[in-house]
């Protein structure tokens, strides 16, 4: 059972008009300033720009500088406002963060950008002027008001300048500004208050509960690595939280020289699982997270109806409508936990939708309970046993799902909770695992077939099919999960090639199984299997116990669960019986059968 859509009093989870007229605008606005852009340079130089090749800082620009081409670049690299006009030069990111050459002793012929690199010193100014030939120029302004055109490789440059190579710990106060533009004031406590009923924001957890994970390996060596990890340690510094690091033995270092809580945690499921161990020491709740994670976006939007539709444009046009919260890993997690522990199923596990795109989630079911769990951004409860198989390089998350599958009975993925990753194109981690022929993908792919036969078959949609799979748990060995949460229909793989059905049994063969599969005197394969509050000390038969809660006996028959050995098991009547016996199930409904 899927945990009931939030409904909110006067409000609808509709897409909104309003909001979608506004979106609309915006993006319009945007593709007029850039228009309006190429249309002044495209003038500017037919006239010759200024004249010459070359003009300085103090040159002011023909019809003045709000004509001129700088000014309109600026205004597409900043937030206009309804009318187009830039935000004050002090509120753009390209201004100093602190000191500085004087804001309004700047050249007639230099703006303060509204982009910053990750690299500057706090008392440096990024900025854009006008170029002779009637272009734009991106370069920097010093403290002492001298305006420099390179960062480095000539004599007159920044660092030859300064003496010193600039790296991101110079310009780390800006990123911590671009974090907090991105993450509004009071953004978590709207989306909790909002998002959660009553009931649900009673398990709202406090940080100190948690155990924040990022989970890295040989990016901090590297100025694109060091963006994306200081970006992600400044989201958790804004909420007052510091993670832990786990990252490879040779470049620890690197990653404390950044100011980080960096530990050796080796290769990457070795890693994940020291993670989850020491969230379980601390009973805390474990989530890890990727290295490149930009942003978290929650679309408070119920399910829409696509039926008929090719391709996306109607999702799309959905999405413009809906109404976003971009929110801090905290909130996030906050979220996501408060939810599990209220669901009537209790997963212990939970995670966000597999995809940057989230018009493709927008007619799916709100919430997953058999689905895949990307391994960017989960939430663990530490009182689960389920651990990374340390022998997968790749797609160990898929593994990691099945687990929890098979011994909880479910997970909970969000599937409107959508993460902004860079994932294939960073430098390091995952990607250095990876190798252009995709051998290395098949033979995780292998692991995933054999030891969870029938879930994974190979994704033909995509161009790098024989390294990409798609994920049905329903077809594990005849597991009976909820249809509703099953992957979606464009995604499901024929149920005879999963299953391998049309195997042709013999006539005594089929009467043994027939016999087999009859329930025996006293019960119903229709009865409704219900868990008691008695548990039992071993903790595998408590496991397939929550496997068969709430369904029929004839579903919880044939099923498949982990023995005491952990070993995958058939579980059938005489198991009922015994755990009917025990006083941890307990069936409902018709108990004999008629005639």
């Amino acid at each position: 059972m899927a945990p009931k859509m939030q409904k909110t009093a006067g409000r609808s989870r509709g897409p909104c008009a309003k909001i979608a007229k506004q979106a609309i605008k915006k993006k319009q606005q945007k593709m007029g300033l850039k228009a309006r852009l190429e249309a002044t340079e495209a003038k500017f130089r037919k006239k010759g720009g200024y004249g010459r090749a070359v003009v300085s800082i103090f040159d002011a620009p023909a019809g003045g500088i709000k004509n001129s081409p700088a000014w309109r670049k600026v205004a597409t690299r900043c937030e206009v406002d309804a009318r187009g006009r830039l935000p004050p030069p002090e509120l753009r990111d390209g201004a100093p963060l602190k000191g500085g050459f004087p804001l309004s002793k700047y050249p007639v012929n230099v703006l303060v950008d509204g982009l910053r690199a990750p690299w500057l010193p706090d008392d440096w100014a990024q900025v854009i002027k006008n170029t002779g030939p009637g272009g734009t120029y991106l370069g920097w302004m010093s403290p002492q008001g001298k305006f420099f055109y390179h960062r480095c490789g000539y004599p007159s440059a920044m660092e030859e300048t300064l003496g010193r190579k600039l790296t991101i710990m110079d310009g780390l106060n800006g990123l911590m500004r671009k974090a907090r533009n991105i993450v509004k004031p009071e953004a978590d406590k709207e989306f909790l208050q909002q998002c959660l009923s009553a009931a649900e924001r009673k398990h709202v957890a406090p940080a100190k509960e948690f155990h924040f994970a990022v989970v890295s390996a040989r990016r901090a060596g590297n100025e694109s690595g060091q963006h994306d990890i200081m970006i992600i340690e400044g989201y958790f510094k804004l909420v007052g939280v510091r993670p832990t690091w786990y990252v490879d033995e040779a470049s620890v270092e690197e990653y404390r020289a950044l100011g980080l809580n960096a530990k050796v945690g080796g290769k990457l499921t070795p890693a994940r699982n020291m993670a989850l161990d020491d969230a379980k020491a601390k009973k805390l709740v474990c989530v890890q997270v990727s290295d490149d994670i930009s942003r978290w976006t929650y679309y408070d939007i119920e399910k829409q109806d696509f039926s008929g539709e090719n391709d996306f444009k109607k999702a799309n046009k959905t999405l413009l409508g809906t109404r976003k919260h971009v929110v801090s890993p905290l909130a996030a997690a906050q979220y996501m936990l408060a939810k599990m522990r209220t669901d009537p199923d209790k997963p212990q596990l939970a995670g966000v939708f597999p995809t940057g795109n989230a018009a493709m989630s927008m007619g799916s079911q709100e919430y997953g309970k058999h689905h895949f769990i990307l391994g960017d951004f989960f939430v663990a409860e530490p009182a689960s046993p389920c651990r990374f198989d340390t022998t997968m390089t790749l797609k160990e998350d898929y593994d990691y799902t099945c687990q929890h599958l098979s011994v909880h009975g479910s997970v909970l993925r969000f599937n409107r909770m959508v993460i902004t990753v860079k994932h294939a194109t960073n430098v390091g981690g995952a990607v250095a695992v990876r190798d252009q022929a995709g051998s290395k993908e098949r033979q995780n792919i292998e692991i995933l077939q054999r030891k969870w036969p029938g879930v994974f078959h190979m994704n033909g949609r995509r161009k790098d099919a024989n390294s990409e799979v798609v994920m049905s748990w329903k077809r594990y060995k005849g597991n009976s999960a909820d249809d509703e949460n099953e992957e979606e229909p464009a995604s499901r793989p024929k149920s005879g090639a999963a299953r391998g059905a049309g195997k042709k049994l013999t006539l005594a063969a089929a009467a043994k199984l027939k016999k087999k599969r009859q329930a025996p005197a006293g019960l119903s394969s229709e009865g409704l299997v219900r868990r008691t509050a008695k548990r039992s000390k071993a903790e595998y038969i408590n496991a397939r116990c929550r496997l068969c809660d709430r369904k029929t006996v004839g579903k919880c028959v044939g099923m498949t669960y982990k023995d005491s050995k952990g070993n995958d098991a058939t579980y059938r009547y005489t198991d009922l019986k015994y755990d009917m016996a025990g006083g941890f199930l307990e069936v409902e409904g018709p108990h004999r059968r008629q005639g």
